[in-house]
């Protein structure tokens, strides 16, 4: 669906020429490269008049993992040593998937210099831009029998409740098979607002630098178990993990930072 959407962009924006007057409105253009926050950035820009630039493209934000232990439930080794076999950590991978397309219009409040002001949207083929998910498959089998035995292990006080990983502020439950994933889902659509530095359109040369900076609104994210597609709540729970999960699953907005080379076409 992207995909559709670019190619009728671009389409689009290449046909607008011919609707143009003679006044330099949508006569030159851009194909920039770059690099930041969103990954690898390639777009086509122009510029529609002398204080405002377009620029529409993809970003693409190679898939990477992310490797941490979650701490499990505390519970308390008893004298007789009963959940003394149960582990404390498991070993979690997270896929962050994170590939999108932009369509901004840059608004030049000077006529002669390069500052401009921001505003457009992000968007996504996908919700589910994180993957979580224990590493060795079965490790959390113990877990699992404890939790499906609870009410054998009376010497072991309720208040401590059933046994989870713990992703940010949220319970990841393992299923019977000792396994346990997650998602972490956001928004599709995404406002961006940022400013930055350089035209959408080198003037003087036919290269020109573009610094940006920004946010990407993509929402309050939802965390649900891939097991069951049960949301999860932060009821009750004390995030453990400090990296880059825990993060991902508080933020609702994505910062934007990005420097690309842009070149003029004609």
């Amino acid at each position: 669906m992207m995909k559709k959407i670019l190619v009728l962009a671009v389409t689009a924006l290449l046909s607008l020429p011919l609707f143009a007057q003679d006044n330099n409105v949508l006569r030159h253009y851009s194909l920039s490269l770059g690099i930041g926050t969103t990954g690898v950035t390639a777009d086509l820009g122009t510029m529609l008049g002398n204080y405002v630039g377009f620029r529409g493209g993809i970003d693409y934000l190679p898939k990477f993992d992310y490797k941490t232990d979650l701490n499990l439930t505390m519970v308390k080794q008893n004298e007789n040593g009963v959940v003394t076999s149960l582990p404390q950590k498991v070993d979690v991978k997270g896929k962050l998937d994170n590939t999108t397309g932009h369509a901004l219009f840059d608004v030049y409040p000077f006529k002669e210099r390069g500052f401009h002001l921001t505003f457009g949207a992000y968007f996504c083929g996908k919700e589910n831009i994180v993957k979580v998910y224990n590493e060795d498959e079965g490790s959390l089998m113990k877990v699992a029998d404890f939790n499906a035995r609870r009410g054998e292990y009376a010497d072991v006080p309720l208040s401590y409740g059933l046994l989870a990983a713990k992703l940010g502020d949220y319970n990841i439950m393992p299923d019977d098979n000792g396994n346990a994933n997650a998602f972490i889902k956001v928004k599709k659509f995404r406002p961006y607002v940022g400013f930055g530095f350089g035209r959408a359109v080198p003037r003087e040369s036919r290269l020109n630098c573009q610094f940006d900076m920004g946010v990407q609104f993509w929402g309050k994210p939802v965390v649900y178990n891939g097991v069951n597609g049960e949301v999860l709540t932060s009821e009750g729970a004390k995030g453990q993990d400090d990296g880059i999960l825990k993060v991902i699953s508080k933020i609702s907005v994505y910062p934007v930072i990005s420097i690309r080379l842009a070149g003029r076409l004609f």
